[in-house]
């Protein structure tokens, strides 16, 4: 299921370009407005029950998840997050923003979906990147490492890119993972 909404979060953004070109421009977050597109376009793809800031029951507290769907019978709870990088780029307004902060989210994220009632994913979109640069891949092998799960570019990216003035463009990055469940010691 993580492909499929990595798939979806693509579609999104491909076909919303220039809502996504004005946020990259300014490097500002777009996550609570990809949250209800993601859930529009899940319900459209045969999502069920689809709801946003639902409240998810855990063995940790009653806690809320982005997005709580249910397809073929299986419950999904979703975090979404889109981190903002500070690299400078043309056509991209030059800010600082702490991107250690954002990657400490994701991973905090994760934690919490260990313990949720439906099969967690994560899913974050990485802005901007500067065409054909890689430097993002550190942060991937960051989160690899802080959570567990042994992720890949080519498993779990995808890139779309967005026009910016003149000739620039900028590039996302759409990253999904499925979170495997806690499991207690036993006693």
């Amino acid at each position: 299921m993580d492909k499929t909404v990595r798939r979806w979060i693509v579609e999104i953004l491909e076909s919303r370009r220039s809502v996504i070109t004005i946020a990259v421009r300014q490097r500002a977050k777009f996550e609570g407005w990809l949250k209800f597109e993601l859930a529009a376009y899940a319900e459209e793809n045969g999502g069920a029950n689809v709801e946003v800031e639902s409240s998810k029951e855990s063995s940790q507290a009653h806690e809320r998840s982005d997005i709580t769907l249910y397809l073929h019978d299986v419950r999904y709870d979703l975090e979404l997050k889109t981190p903002n990088t500070n690299w400078r780029s043309a056509g991209i307004e030059t800010k600082t923003r702490p991107i250690t902060k954002n990657i400490e989210g994701i991973v905090q994220d994760f934690k919490k979906l260990q313990d949720s009632v439906g099969q967690g994913i994560v899913a974050f979109v990485l802005f901007p990147i500067p065409p054909r640069d890689d430097r993002w891949t550190d942060y991937l092998r960051r989160i690899a490492a802080e959570t567990g799960v042994p992720l890949s570019e080519q498993h779990h990216c995808s890139r779309v890119s967005v026009p910016l003035e003149g000739e620039a463009s900028a590039d996302l990055i759409v990253c999904c993972f499925a979170v495997p469940r806690h499991v207690s010691p036993a006693c």
